[in-house]
């Protein structure tokens, strides 16, 4: 079973950076940015919480007073990633906002230096540097110009941001008991809940009355594949395999949405950002597998 696990997480970043394909095609049916957020982790929520009451109902009980954490974990977090990452996905390439997001370590990093008061090692710092050094060259800078928008570079940082945050609520929760299955579904429960207000549910009924069977067959596969199927196999391979690792297998997130971008809506792809990525890609896994025994200077 070791061995699968090691596939699991790439699976599960393969599956993250699919999400672009799904938050481009609801956006042209009509969807908001707040109904395909809804949609997706409405049924996603029903899917997890129909396996933990199969598996183990255990999973879904949480106590009173961790309550803000999770529920802040998962506005703060998966919600505000989610809003920034949809935009980011509309205004840059595949690529570009899955690398973005990507960042998350780097924010980590200095956030965790604050709170936590962890180290700030040499390795992190090269990681981070290198980090920066790929985002760049994957941006289109060096080698076309700048080819993205203000508006969509900020929501890519910020989502990077926030889903920084989903780890650092995480820690906290995993340090109060809990499960990370039960950590996600939570996060996907309130992202449901809050952004429902705020979808325009007349398009959706309208995309879904237009082919009820494809149409709702393709909801719920935005729903598996981006949410509920990547949040299980990533929880079950942490059974097996370290976090750390865990983490760089998931790295395949920016590389696939790049190859998503490229095959599915013709995105341009240049030996530069191609190195950009591997560059990114090494960053990311740099600093994911630092043990913090290093001071800097």
């Amino acid at each position: 079973m070791k061995k699968i696990a090691f596939a699991l997480p790439l699976i599960s970043g393969v599956c993250f950076g699919s999400l672009g394909i799904f938050i481009r095609l609801f956006s042209e049916a009509g969807f908001n940015n707040m109904a395909i957020l809804s949609t997706r982790n409405a049924i996603s929520a029903v899917i997890l919480c129909l396996f933990m009451l199969l598996f183990d109902r255990n999973l879904l009980k949480c106590k009173v007073r961790d309550l803000p954490i999770l529920l802040g974990g998962g506005f703060i977090g998966m919600t505000m990633t989610n809003i920034f990452f949809n935009i980011a996905v509309l205004n840059l390439s595949l690529g570009f906002a899955g690398v973005l997001i990507g960042l998350s370590p780097v924010y980590v990093v200095i956030i965790a230096a604050f709170l936590f008061k962890e180290r700030v090692t040499r390795r992190k710092v090269i990681g981070m540097v290198l980090a920066i050094i790929g985002v760049t060259m994957v941006s289109g800078v060096i080698d076309s110009g700048i080819t993205f928008t203000v508006l969509g570079f900020m929501a890519g940082i910020l989502s990077g941001v926030f889903y920084g945050m989903t780890s650092i609520f995480t820690k906290i929760s995993i340090g109060r008991g809990y499960n990370g299955l039960t950590i996600t579904f939570y996060a996907i429960l309130i992202t449901a809940i809050s952004t429902a207000p705020f979808a325009n549910w007349g398009a959706v009924a309208a995309y879904t009355a237009a082919a009820p069977v494809s149409h709702t067959l393709l909801m719920i596969a935005h729903a598996v594949v981006g949410a509920a199927l990547p949040y299980l196999l990533l929880n079950v391979s942490l059974k097996y395999i370290e976090a750390g690792k865990a983490s760089i297998l998931t790295s395949s997130e920016p590389v696939s949405a790049m190859l998503f971008g490229a095959f599915v809506f013709g995105e341009r792809m240049t030996a530069i950002t191609v190195i950009g990525m591997a560059v990114a890609v090494v960053a990311f896994g740099i600093i994911s597998t630092d043990k913090g025994k290093e001071d800097l200077g």
